[in-house]
């Protein structure tokens, strides 16, 4: 069976997502050396600004950037993500060909429905593919199943009290960098039309400056979890 194995899978709801809240995270776990992946749900053709092709090249250019093993498009319907059995089946595929050990994935709650919807259906998935029971094909290939030791849930758009955070000052001008590949998303605004982007890089300075105050540091990423995390000894919290 083909198996593209990484240590970090990461799922966004559209093209972007996982750079804006999340890749500070994959560059600092690249840097120690270990593999990631990502996999966008849908190519967030429904978006205000870009289409289709547009963001498929700006992915390709943000993941060059990143430094990221593997990247893909589902090609779920934008704007119409939903929990059913034929999405999860899309992601165990997924989950089952990458074989990560950690799944990040969007948002538990935020302004876009799409990503609510895409955490749940990941983090269903992830169980469901530990489920010999359900079977999935790759290449006429039966897969094996595979559950990965954890998901966490990266913060979007809403301020959410994290479960946990991650030092990324190091890698803060590079994650923008990431982000400025999607030259379609952050345009100067028409008649100052209201669903502007403008400004969106300096949300994502400020939440991640106020995610890393607590933890003396510049800059941080948040996470959520849906249960909470064993740890061996009080010596390695911080």
């Amino acid at each position: 069976m083909m198996v593209n194995k990484v240590d970090i899978l990461a799922f966004g709801a559209h093209p972007d997502d996982v750079e804006c809240a999340v890749s500070g995270t994959l560059l600092k776990h690249i840097a120690m050396g270990k593999t990631v992946a990502i996999i966008d749900l849908t190519a967030g053709e429904n978006g205000s600004f870009g289409n289709r092709e547009t963001r498929l090249k700006e992915s390709k250019k943000a993941s060059e950037t990143l430094g990221v093993s593997y990247r893909e498009c589902l090609g779920i319907r934008d704007g119409a993500i939903e929990n059913n059995e034929l999405n999860r089946l899309l992601v165990i595929n997924s989950i089952r060909r990458y074989q990560p050990e950690i799944v990040l994935a969007n948002a538990l709650d935020d302004n876009h429905p799409d990503h609510a919807v895409a955490a749940n259906l990941v983090s269903n998935s992830v169980f469901l593919s530990g489920l010999e029971k359900i079977q999935t094909f790759h290449n006429n290939e039966l897969q094996n199943k595979w559950r990965p030791r954890v998901v966490y849930h990266y913060i979007q758009d809403m301020l959410i009290k994290p479960d946990f955070v991650i030092d990324i000052s190091e890698y803060m001008s590079k994650k923008m960098d990431a982000i400025l590949a999607y030259k379609s998303q952050f345009i100067s605004p028409k008649n100052n039309a209201p669903n502007s982007i403008i400004g969106l890089l300096e949300q994502i300075k400020s939440t991640n400056a106020i995610f890393g105050r607590p933890i003396n540091s510049n800059y941080a990423e948040g996470f959520n979890v849906n249960r909470y995390i064993g740890v061996k000894n009080l010596f390695s919290l911080e």
